[in-house]
């Protein structure tokens, strides 16, 4: 996800995330960063999760 804002910020493009209250212009400050690597490892943990689940409810059912 980092990547991805950063990519589009070169752009020119400004990223809002209205959830999180979150605006990326494609300047550089080190708590939008913090912010960025927060909500990217928050979502890499909740897909972890989801596939967990997912294989126990599958061991479940078998």
């Amino acid at each position: 996800m980092h990547l991805l804002v950063e990519d589009l910020a070169k752009k020119g493009i400004q990223i809002k995330f209205d959830k999180e209250n979150l605006f990326f212009t494609g300047e550089h400050h080190p708590t939008q960063e913090l912010m960025l690597s927060i909500m990217g490892s928050v979502a890499q943990f909740e897909r972890a999760m989801i596939r967990e689940r997912q294989r126990e409810g599958i061991a479940k059912a078998k």
